[in-house]
């Protein structure tokens, strides 16, 4: 039998989430976990900034917003996108200061929780996936900063100097007319818009990091099981073929080693589940919240590009938007629907399982047994307990968001 490979419970978050949290944490968004005591003063300070200007950036669309009304139609909705945007960001923040101990408790969830269940071979397999993680990331974080990049750049490119080159439609008390009042504007329109977008998508990062966690943990178990089936039937067929005085005694062993095989993937199995409800404690508000603001966003962006077919640039503007808006839906349904395809596949490792080992106790196939019928219930992480994050779900949230668009065109159109 192999050694199990456990740590401390005082070891750090993983490498994987380490450069995740930093960042997170020099940009007040979340403090990291090792902060020293002036580098959370630091933090404090950041986050107190951050959000005073995220708070300035509101107030401003909100004037903007009620004193043009909806007299245009194309101002009002691009106006409601963006501030729609701002404001789920900032309502993520909070989200995340009140359930930050959580996050935290999470982040260390590999070394804490699943390290007395892993096995030198597993850990092979948990750093290639670590890798491949790491890579989508860093490419989903550049996807957005191109994004963003191009949001901030166009109108500055187009229009020069003026009001009309500022990001965002802006309700001020001076003219942006000179430069001196321009780029002190242009720069804040950029700072919210990298804050909002840019860092939304490495909390995204996070999250999903900590979804894929959950998967591969999920991966090794379903391994191990059938393992665990495979290597009994191996057993068997040797000692069937073997003729010596200590069969009985090796039966005996065997049995015993099983019985520790079984009960520790049963443990695995329940700190899987804990850590699930955890996570869908910790995400469930903030993924109803973002699923609501990425549906209105896609809406408005969808007008916005069928407004702007004849310029190709100002359609790419907005399409732009729209991919960024659709991207950050899109990850969690991909991670959460990978999520519940291995979760069923514990269900069909178990019932594999309990087919095979006909020599073991009865107790212990009842334990396989339990297993399994938990296992046929899937674990999944949940927009607010309404709908699990899948794909099923992104295609559903994208047809509502194109039905309100098509009504929208069509009100514009009367």
């Amino acid at each position: 039998m192999e050694l199990a490979l456990s740590k401390p419970p005082s070891a750090g978050p993983p490498h994987e989430l380490e450069y995740l949290l930093r960042l997170l944490h020099w940009t007040g968004v979340m403090r990291h976990p090792r902060a020293e005591s002036w580098a959370a003063r630091a933090y404090y300070l950041r986050s107190a900034v951050a959000n005073a200007a995220v708070a300035a950036f509101l107030c401003s669309q909100a004037l903007a917003l009620w004193r043009g009304g909806t007299a245009d139609i194309d101002r009002f909705t691009l106006l409601l996108s963006t501030f729609n945007t701002v404001a789920a960001w900032l309502f993520r923040l909070g989200h995340i200061a009140v359930h930050e101990r959580q996050f935290h408790y999470l982040a260390a969830q590999l070394d804490r929780d699943f390290g007395d269940f892993l096995c030198p071979r597993d850990v092979h397999l948990m750093e290639a996936r670590d890798r491949d993680l790491r890579r989508f990331v860093l490419a989903y974080i550049w996807f957005g900063t191109a994004g963003c990049l191009w949001w901030i750049i166009f109108p500055l490119l187009r229009f020069g100097f003026c009001a009309a080159g500022l990001p965002f439609i802006l309700e001020l008390p001076y003219d942006v007319t000179s430069p001196l009042t321009f780029i002190p504007t242009w720069v804040f329109c950029s700072f919210i818009t990298m804050h909002a977008a840019v860092f939304t998508i490495v909390v995204d990062s996070f999250n999903v990091s900590l979804i894929a966690q959950l998967r591969v943990q999920l991966i090794l178990l379903s391994r191990n099981i059938v393992d665990l089936a495979n290597e009994d039937q191996d057993l068997t067929f040797s000692t069937k073929h073997m003729a010596s005085e200590t069969s009985p005694s090796s039966d005996a062993m065997s049995g015993i080693e099983i019985r520790h095989q079984l009960r520790k993937m049963i443990l695995h199995h329940q700190a899987i589940i804990r850590n699930t409800e955890l996570m869908e404690k910790c995400l469930g508000a903030m993924l109803l919240g973002q699923s609501l603001s990425i549906g209105a966003a896609v809406c408005f962006q969808l007008f916005q590009v069928a407004l702007s077919a004849e310029s190709l640039a100002e359609a790419g503007k907005f399409g732009c938007y729209l991919c960024v808006m659709l991207a950050q839906l899109f990850v969690y349904c991909w991670f959460g629907d990978e999520f519940i395809t291995e979760s069923e596949k514990v269900a069909l490792a178990a019932y594999s399982a309990v087919t095979s080992l006909q020599g073991i106790p009865l107790s212990q196939k009842r334990s396989l047994l339990l297993m399994m019928v938990r296992a046929q219930r899937p674990l999944r992480i949940t927009a607010g307990g309404f709908f699990p994050l899948s794909r099923e779900s992104f295609v559903s949230v994208v047809n509502m968001s194109y039905s309100f668009f098509a009504i929208l065109r069509n009100f514009k159109s009367v």
